[in-house]
């Protein structure tokens, strides 16, 4: 066990070199201006190592004021990733304002759902609030990537390269937390120290993914307060189809009829 252990540190070490990096390419590269929440999810993370640092050694590791502040930055952590995910799924969906109104939706009322079911179930011991919330909105964030390419799929829709990369790295994390934290649960005890290890070797693989992915400058992509014109639709790229183009329309007009009667 001590040899995980040090391990561990090793990779912990690793990871916040990692993210460094990251932070610093984002700000060379000017990307955190295309991506700003995962920029600042990035920066949440950063600054989270040299906290909890900080923590464990002015308290111990076990002490119940580690465990809080612990917790507690894990679950704006969770919060950050939720809403870095979220802002991919904006830039994929960006040209299409209908749909995408739908999409951002559907996103708020998913994460309420899990964070309500989770109160529910967890409010005695909010530790394993945090770690079922974790599990909850990874799962959302993974349904919610392969939804997403499951669409620009059926769709044909063109997607940055950029925001595969990212998204993939998300999926992988995602995927590996819920079966982490699923284990975690059940046997939290014995199993605490290996569970840090693996999903710091999992958010390892995802931060090489995110440093690949935004090596070069990305241009920026805004949505435009104003709908779009409806004959504008006619005369973008190719890929998007008259199913699409019909589908975007019927929900560029529902979104707005709904905001003129509000």
């Amino acid at each position: 066990m001590s040899e995980i252990v040090i391990l561990e540190k090793l990779l912990w070490a690793l990871s916040a070199l990692l993210k460094a990096g990251l932070f610093t390419l984002l700000l060379y590269r000017r990307n955190h201006r295309v991506y700003p929440i995962l920029f600042a999810y990035v920066l949440i993370t950063l600054l989270q190592t040299p906290v909890l640092f900080a923590t464990y050694r002015i308290w111990r590791f076990d002490s119940p004021t580690s465990s809080t502040i612990g917790w507690g930055s894990q679950g704006l952590v969770i919060a950050a990733r939720s809403l870095a995910v979220m802002e991919l799924c904006r830039r994929a969906l960006s040209g299409f304002r209908g749909i995408w109104a739908l999409a951002w939706r559907m996103l708020l009322a998913t994460a309420a759902l899990v964070l309500v079911y989770v109160w529910a179930v967890s409010r005695p011991n909010w530790q394993r609030a945090i770690l079922s919330a974790d599990r909850g909105l990874e799962l959302a964030m993974a349904v919610a990537i392969v939804i997403l390419f499951l669409f620009v799929g059926y769709y044909e829709i063109l997607v940055e390269p950029v925001v595969r990369y990212l998204s993939i790295g998300f999926f992988v994390f995602s995927c590996f937390s819920v079966l982490n934290n699923t284990i975690l649960e059940n046997w939290f005890d014995s199993y605490a120290t290996l569970w840090n290890l693996l999903g710091t070797l999992a958010y390892l693989a995802s931060l090489l993914l995110w440093i690949w992915a935004l090596r070069k400058t990305q241009p920026e992509a805004r949505l435009e307060p104003a709908l779009l014109p409806e004959g504008a639709y006619y005369a973008l790229a190719p890929e998007i189809n008259s199913r699409l183009r019909a589908l975007n329309e019927r929900l560029s007009q529902f979104w707005h009829l709904e905001a003129k009667s509000s």
